[in-house]
């Protein structure tokens, strides 16, 4: 779990890189908040995760947790940005580090997946 949300922070600053080309310093800035809105809950539910790892019993439970944890937490710093920054927030790099933290998962896995065949 470490090494993706050390490569989630590295998709972070590429996106975060992308941004500030495509809008200035304003899409740095945006970048940023959007992959910060995906990172933050996924190392917190991460931490949940080693909470319950002496529990075996609890794993399952422990995941579900995380998981919803991660979903409610992202929602509401969304929800945040928005309503502190909704003036000069640059939309497209935002959901650029949005993507490139929530979606490198799934790429991850893919490969991981389809790895040796």
């Amino acid at each position: 779990m470490k090494k993706i949300l050390l490569l989630q922070s590295v998709a972070l600053a590429v996106a975060a890189l992308i941004g500030a080309l495509l809008s200035g310093i304003n899409g740095l800035w945006s970048a940023l908040a959007g992959g910060l809105c995906y990172l933050l809950p996924s190392a917190a539910a991460v931490l949940l995760l080693r909470l319950f790892k002496p529990h075996p019993a609890m794993a399952g439970k422990g995941f579900l947790i995380g998981e919803g944890l991660k979903v409610a937490l992202s929602l509401l710093l969304m929800l945040a940005v928005f309503l502190i920054w909704h003036q000069s927030l640059a939309f497209i790099p935002f959901l650029l580090g949005l993507f490139a933290v929530s979606h490198l998962v799934f790429l991850a896995f893919l490969r991981v997946q389809h790895y040796g065949k």
